[in-house]
């Protein structure tokens, strides 16, 4: 039964759209064959799935057939088993006791197989945790070893610092200062028993004087005087200068004393034996570490830098050629007939032995108060010319007469000729505070005894 279409008006009221028409037909025509299509697929699925169904079914039937099968097998060969067990009944039963030996045995063995199994468990058990306890202690030890490495690696690094400051907070001395006061009035020995045979081996004759009763002055002799003064002082210079020495060379070996000991006292108290600018560096270097450290440090440090300072230089160095320099400005100073090279060379090399017995001990008292104390300073004092006597601090070498000396009592040396040694020891936990004592008192020559020595003759 077709259905009644819906009431439309008259065609003269409402017209449908003619372009809408075939759209709505195949629309409805699309939507038939889809619904065909889906029902036929759900049809094909449908009958694909009762196959299936029923083949499982069939071959659930096969298999339970089939055991059916191999169960009806299994009882009859269980029927016939029991029938031969009947039969074997008779002739078994003589064997009954055996088989029950055999079985409590197997029983027995069974028990201990089961004894042995557990045991060897636990065997494996014990075996697995003692690997993993050797695993541990391998591990523990590992670190163990380790640690113990780094631990003696740390000791010998805290060893190596303990004796490096051990080396430095050391006060161990080794010479006492009795010790260094012999070596230096030693020193102060040879020093003057040097001057005294060069005065002696060297004279001088009488100074040349032109028509105007004037001395006669080279230009050798004015850079004589200049090189003089620097050493021993413009006073005792001139005295050189102004005074007749063929006779009594007493002057000659004052002056000649005083200058090994202006030499001598550098040597003492060089650092390397270098220039002036090098030691000067090396001296406030050393004063600032003075002044910052404790005495022991500062001491130490003094030890160490001149040892290898000293060993850094290539060759020893000949300083006889340097003296016998100095020297030869103070005899052309005095008067000397003969050349500066000239007189220079006479001193190298008819006197280099026994400057060189001076040198050697200057070196060695370096050595000693440079390198071997370190408690406290030790320095070589040398008193410049021209200062202010002082009789604590100061001797008087000729023992001036009272006469001589000047009513004020401040009388100005004219040069020293033995050296003196001071001792300075800083104050612990201070900074530039020191105690010093004057272990020997440095000889001086004064003006006045100068006078009484020349009976006047240099007034």
């Amino acid at each position: 039964m077709q259905p009644t279409p819906p009431h439309l008006p008259p065609s003269s009221s409402f017209m449908f759209p003619s372009k809408l028409l075939p759209t709505t037909r195949v629309g409805a025509y699309c939507a038939l064959v889809g619904l065909s299509t889906a029902t036929i697929y759900g049809v094909l699925k449908a009958h694909t799935f009762w196959k299936e169904v029923q083949r499982t079914r069939e071959h659930a039937h096969d298999t339970i057939r089939k055991q059916e099968e191999e169960l009806g097998l299994l009882r009859r060969t269980i029927r016939q088993k029991e029938v031969e067990i009947e039969q074997r009944k008779a002739k078994e039963q003589a064997h009954a006791e055996d088989v029950d030996e055999h079985r409590r045995r197997m029983a027995n063995l069974e028990k201990d197989l089961e004894g042995v199994k557990h045991q060897n468990q636990a065997l494996h058990e014990r075996n697995k945790s003692l690997a993993l306890r050797n695993q541990e202690l391998e591990g523990g030890l590992r670190r163990t070893k380790a640690e113990h490495q780094q631990t003696a690696e740390l000791l010998a690094v805290r060893t190596t610092e303990l004796k490096g400051a051990q080396a430095f907070l050391t006060k161990a001395d080794q010479l006492s200062g009795a010790d260094v006061i012999k070596l230096v009035e030693d020193l102060n020995g040879e020093i003057m028993q040097t001057a005294a045979t060069l005065a002696e081996e060297l004279p001088l004759e009488l100074k040349k004087v032109d028509v105007d009763g004037k001395e006669q002055v080279s230009d050798d002799a004015v850079e004589a005087y200049a090189r003089t003064e620097e050493v021993i002082g413009p006073r005792l210079t001139e005295l050189l200068r102004v005074t007749e020495h063929n006779e009594d060379p007493i002057m000659i070996q004052i002056a000649l004393q005083a200058g090994l000991s202006a030499y001598i006292h550098w040597t003492v108290s060089s650092w390397c034996f270098e220039s002036p600018e090098d030691e000067h560096m090396l001296s406030e270097i050393y004063a600032r570490v003075r002044e910052a450290e404790e005495q022991a440090v500062s001491g130490r440090w003094r030890q160490l830098t001149r040892t290898h300072l000293q060993r850094m230089l290539n060759e020893e160095l000949d300083l006889v050629f340097d003296v016998a320099d100095a020297l030869s400005n103070i005899f052309v100073a005095a008067g000397h007939k003969d050349s500066r090279l000239t007189i220079r060379d006479r001193i190298a090399d008819g006197f280099s032995d026994q400057i060189g017995v001076v040198l050697k001990k200057a070196k060695r008292l370096n050595k000693h108060m440079g390198e071997g104390i370190t408690s406290c300073d030790l320095e070589a004092l040398y008193i410049a010319p021209d200062v202010t006597f002082n009789p604590v601090t100061m001797e008087d070498a000729i023992d001036s007469p009272t006469n001589h000396k000047p009513t004020n009592g401040l009388e100005p040396i004219i040069c020293t000729t033995d050296l003196g040694l001071v001792r300075a020891e800083k104050v612990s936990g201070s900074r530039g505070e020191w105690n010093e004592s004057i272990l020997l008192r440095p000889k001086v020559i004064l003006y006045s005894g100068i006078a009484s020595v020349t009976n006047g003759s240099t007034e």
